[in-house]
This record gives structure tokens, sequence and C-alpha cells, in this order.
């Protein structure tokens, strides 16, 4: 009888330590962590998605996965039904990042990481409410400055462009990261087209359809994402338009964007680390989760507020390290 007793004792705290063992309301993960991820799909965030759960299951911590938060509302629902269910920090891809204080609000003192779409500063507190992402001005800044090089002595350029999501902060970044780096080189830039096409494939290709209607010289079409890029390029392809002489630029090295560099649609990409964005925000999540500070955590600022996972410029001479 004491064996049985002592194996069902071992059993029952090995249970408790390595996965929480049990369901429903209160149950908890090692160390009672219990994360939860709101976000809506596409292929960077599926990316991070996949990301946070590996590295939480490597942690040993529950990461419950919310994937169709699309709209504000859906958003503060999941996040306080995830509350009410004994989540200790929220993973959080706003749909729209200027709804931060509506999200915080629904968490009720539960921390929140934002991740990848960054909320006004205001909104944001030392080890409370942080960011993890990437500096979204240092991604324009790579396509830039990948454009001058290709075109040693070329003062001026005709640029069509497509932005992301208006007010997102990947779109704005990104857009003042090219225009400034290319007016601070000097270099003369006529936007012959400058629109937002929401990071979608379809919506890129008709407009710039649209674009081409027009009758407007072009040197480089410069998008905020490789979905933007690849339908833009595809679409040149299959109209006889020469991308090698007319260049498209994408950013976050995706696998169609990687396939569309290493076939010659795309001439440049730069990375966006789904896999450490989401790596970080889980380590974030889990010292939040434990009322401690994010300062140890690999890119974070001096203000414990903001965790930054550097962009990398991609091409076709190094695109297959990111596969």
């Amino acid at each position: 009888m004491k064996k049985l007793l002592a194996s069902l004792l071992i059993a029952a705290m090995s249970c408790t330590l390595l996965t929480g063992c049990g369901s429903g309301k209160g149950s908890a993960s090692a160390g009672g962590t219990k994360l939860f991820l709101s976000y809506t799909t596409d292929d960077f965030r599926q990316a991070f998605a996949d990301a946070a759960s590996a590295e939480a299951q490597a942690q040993g911590v529950t990461l419950t996965l919310s994937p169709n938060d699309a709209t504000v509302e859906e958003q503060v629902a999941s996040i306080k039904k995830a509350v009410a269910d004994g989540a200790t920090a929220i993973l959080c891809i706003p749909a729209n990042a200027s709804t931060a204080q509506e999200l915080e609000v629904a968490a009720n003192g539960v921390p929140i990481i934002f991740c990848n779409s960054k909320p006004d500063e205001d909104y944001m507190k030392a080890d409370k409410y942080i960011y993890v992402g990437s500096s979204e001005e240092q991604a324009g800044q790579f396509q830039a400055e990948r454009l001058i090089a290709n075109n040693p002595g070329k003062t001026s350029f005709d640029i069509v462009m497509f932005k992301g999501q208006k007010n997102h902060s990947g779109a704005v970044g990104r857009e003042n990261g090219f225009k400034n780096t290319m007016k601070d080189n000097g270099i003369q830039v006529n936007y012959v087209f400058d629109d937002y096409a929401d990071w979608s494939d379809t919506i890129a290709a008709e407009k710039f359809e649209y674009f081409l209607k027009t009758g407007q010289h072009y040197d480089a079409v410069v998008c905020h994402n490789d979905t933007m890029a690849v339908g833009v390029a595809t679409y040149m392809k299959n109209h006889g338009i020469d991308t090698s002489a007319i260049p498209v630029f994408g950013v976050d090295a995706t696998a169609d964007g990687i396939a569309a560099l290493e076939d010659g649609r795309l001439a440049f990409t730069v990375y966006q680390s789904a896999k450490g964005q989401g790596s970080a925000a889980v380590l974030a999540g889990i010292a939040l989760s434990k009322g401690q500070s994010v300062k140890d955590i690999e890119g974070v600022d001096s203000t414990n507020t903001y965790i930054y996972v550097p962009f990398e410029p991609v091409d076709k001479s190094n695109a297959a390290n990111y596969k």
C-alpha cells in the first residue's frame, strides 16, 4: 500500500510540474503560466503563431490560439473569455493598433504583449503593456538602400508603392523608412502610384493593372510585404513585363517571397523573423505572468517596453538561407 501511495504521489507531482494535467477553467501549465494569442491569419502571422506554439511547448507552458479574431469586437470578446478562463498573459496581434486601450480594458489587468502591429506609446507601460516586433523603418531603409546600390549614379526614380493597411504601424514605418532614406541620400523620387493594398496580392495586382492604364513610366515597384509584391510580380510576368528591368521589392521573406526571388520575379525582400518574434513574445509572456521584468530578453530596449527583432536583407544570393 505504501508503495502504491508513493507511486501515485510521484505521478501526481510529475503531472503538475510538466503539464498542469487537467482541463477547464483555472487549469495551468508549468509555473502557473497560461498564455493566450489573439490574431487573424496570413502567411506571416501564422508563422508567428507556429513559432510561438513551438516556444511555448519548449518552455512547458500552455498557449491557446485564437486565429480568427479579424475585428476589434472579436478580439475584445476573445480576450475577455481568455481572462475568465485564467490566462496569465495575453499575446495579441491587434486587428487595429489604435484600439489598444479597448484591448487593455478587456484584459482587466492581465499583461498584454502586443505583437507585430505597434500601438501608440501612450498605451504602453513597462513590464505590463509591451510590444514585440521589428523596427519597421529598417525594412523600408533596406529597400531604399538596395535600390540605390543597384543603380549607381542614378539620382531620380519613378516609384510605384503599395502600402499595407492604413494606420498599421508596419505600413507607416516601412513607408517612412523608404522615403526618408531616399531623401537622406539626395535621391529625387516621383511616386507615380502610391496606395494601400491591405497586404493583399489580389488587391495589389488589381491596382497595379489600373496604374498601367495611365501609361506612366516607372522604375521599380516597392511593396510593404511579400504577398503584395508576389501578386504584382506575378502579374508582370504573366503580361510580359520584365522584372529584371523593373524590379519588385517586398518585405517578410515568406516562402512565396523566397520562391519568387529564386525564379526572378522579386529582386529583393527583407526577412522579418516570425520565429524570432513569436519566441520573444512567449518569453515575455512567461516573465510577465510571473510578475517579472522583460529586461533580460534579447532585443529589449532601455525602457523594458519594446522588444525588437532585427530585419535582415535578402536577395537571390542568400535566399536559400531563409527557407
